[in-house]
């Protein structure tokens, strides 16, 4: 598959964004080719048809996550931080760039293999001769107090 095939799988089937090939981490490190919220899918190297790539979030939730993890959350207001990831605090964008990259990763396997972003929900066959039906009150409690053996 091309990298031309794979981008269009993801923003057609995967609700990414074309990425404007711009290397967010400098050169060498990367070139952007799809967006969804936070998080970048990336080429790293392409050599005799085989295509390096990977997901990171964006250099903004990247500076936002080492400034805390490194005990710089300080230096952010809570102003900053919500214009540059939509999160009120520490832990909801913790959550959030945990869901969105392990999200982001899914589609991208899922994209690759040739599949959609979900699989079609089951379709039940209809009913026949040998299918069990309950009754409509099977389900519905039952008063204690006419049963026989209620002393």
């Amino acid at each position: 598959m091309t990298q031309a095939d794979l981008v269009a799988r993801l923003c057609d089937n995967h609700s990414f964004v074309r990425g404007a090939q711009f290397q967010p981490f400098g050169p060498n490190r990367g070139a952007v080719v799809a967006v969804r919220a936070h998080m970048l899918v990336m080429v790293l190297h392409t050599e005799g048809g085989t295509t390096w790539l990977s997901v990171a979030p964006s250099k903004e939730i990247q500076d936002l996550l080492w400034s805390f993890s490194n005990g710089y959350a300080s230096q952010w207001s809570a102003m900053e931080l919500k214009a540059l990831s939509g999160c009120d605090d520490w832990n909801a964008l913790q959550a959030m760039a945990h869901g969105q990259f392990a999200a982001a990763v899914r589609s991208l396997e899922r994209a690759i293999a040739g599949m959609p972003e979900y699989d079609a929900p089951p379709v039940l066959d209809a009913l026949d001769e040998n299918t069990l039906e309950l009754p409509p009150d099977y389900l519905q409690s039952v008063s204690l107090e006419d049963a026989p053996c209620v002393h």
